[in-house]
């Protein structure tokens, strides 16, 4: 599996940031806890530092720095991150200034904003231009949001300091009007992750059978443990096909900055939506056949499958072309998170509703997913959702989706 060697890496700089231990995504419109009163003058919520979520920090008197090295073989960790809680907003808007009170930082300060949909998911991430500025950087959301949240990271110099973080709404549009109908979908050349006992991005450890994936861009990377960007992944060149949802848990392979899903993409912006860079490289030569580190390309990968995904949820014998449904990118319309008994294991995707109904795939454990409807029709075994074509789990194996409409009404 060719990893980014440093997930969170400026390209261009030696300079590694940071891995994200995100926070729990919102279920059913609810977010994460709000963090106090720390609202300032002219708008602005003064972040408390003590709150943060620290993976890799360490809280000084003088602000937070890096508490860790990375370790060798880690996939795509790096020093420090801070995430601080949510904040609801008293009006919604498309973008905010975050601005950071660092020293010692240089370039390895990394300040990004994400924020909560009118279907009560997380936007992707959004990187602050200038955060260290008087004003702070600006940041345009994908989506018009009623909530936002901030996650700031650094390098690994342990003289460098974050003494202060402040959010704000500003006039401004968002990206866009926010998803609309089906989740956008790509063919990608599809490799095994492996590295059983190394670290994946979001600061979680990889376990033997693990389900997750890992795409080229922490713009939709999940928090640890968390499903709030989840792909739905099938076969399509054996039958009968199988199907894998699955958390973004990992960045690369090949590059950190390839959202290629996005039509407005970080970098190789003249490739066609949905081309990963690797794979225009391995094919076609495209950057005279190296990826966003100068490495040779050596196969066209543009996702990683963690073993349990990979050998059990879709039986792949070998790398594959695979199609891939980025779930966040359409519209929810009745948020579910899916739930296994022992909060581990997956749960099985079926054909139809009902237990006899022949498995079709697997459910990572906190996977997001749209329920399409539910139904408890005889020989259902209890009620059963549909989320997806021909792809039914039990009720009582998530959490949300029960406003969806009964099928066939």
């Amino acid at each position: 599996m060719p990893h980014a060697p440093y997930a969170w890496m400026r390209v261009g700089t030696a300079a590694a940031v940071v891995a994200a231990v995100l926070a729990a995504p919102p279920q059913n419109g609810e977010a994460g806890a709000d963090a106090g009163d720390h609202r300032a003058e002219e708008g602005w919520i003064r972040e408390d530092l003590a709150a943060a979520d620290r993976w890799g920090a360490v809280l000084h008197p003088d602000g937070i720095g890096a508490g860790a090295e990375r370790r060798s073989g880690d996939t795509g960790s790096s020093a420090a991150l801070a995430l601080f809680p949510s904040h609801r907003l008293d009006r919604s808007t498309g973008a905010v200034e975050v601005a950071v009170d660092a020293t010692g930082a240089d370039g390895d300060l990394v300040v990004e904003a994400r924020g909560t949909r009118a279907d009560g998911a997380w936007t992707e991430w959004r990187e602050a231009a200038d955060p260290g500025s008087e004003g702070g950087g600006r940041v345009a959301l994908p989506a018009e949001v009623d909530r936002v949240q901030v996650r700031v990271g650094m390098g690994a110099d342990p003289g460098a300091r974050v003494g202060g973080v402040r959010t704000r709404p500003v006039e401004g549009a968002a990206e866009s009007l926010g998803p609309a109908g089906e989740p956008y979908s790509a063919r990608l050349f599809a490799t095994r992750v492996g590295l059983v006992g190394h670290r994946t991005a979001n600061g979680g450890t990889i376990r033997p059978d693990a389900h997750f994936v890992a795409l080229p861009s922490r713009r939709g990377l999940s928090a640890k443990g968390g499903g709030e960007y989840t792909v739905r992944v099938c076969t399509t060149d054996a039958e009968p096909r199988r199907c894998a949802y699955a958390p973004v848990w990992d960045v690369g392979p090949w590059n950190t900055k390839d959202d290629h899903w996005n039509t407005d993409r970080q970098m190789w912006t003249d490739l066609p939506q949905g081309t990963p860079q690797a794979e225009a490289a391995y094919l076609d030569g495209y950057n005279d056949g190296l990826d966003g580190f100068g490495r040779e390309v050596r196969n066209p990968a543009g996702i990683d499958l963690a073993d349990g995904t990979f050998r059990h949820a879709l039986r792949l014998p070998t790398n594959a072309w695979v199609q891939v449904d980025y779930l966040w990118t359409g519209s929810y319309t009745h948020l579910a998170r899916v739930r296994s008994a022992d909060g581990e294991a997956p749960v099985a995707v079926r054909s139809g509703p009902g237990a006899r109904s022949a498995e079709t795939g697997l459910a990572a454990h906190n996977a997001n997913v749209d329920v399409l409807c539910r139904t408890d029709r005889d020989g259902a075994d209890g009620v059963w959702y549909h989320i997806g074509e021909g792809h039914y789990i039990p009720a009582e194996n998530a959490d949300g989706g029960d406003t969806a409409p009964w099928c066939g009404t």
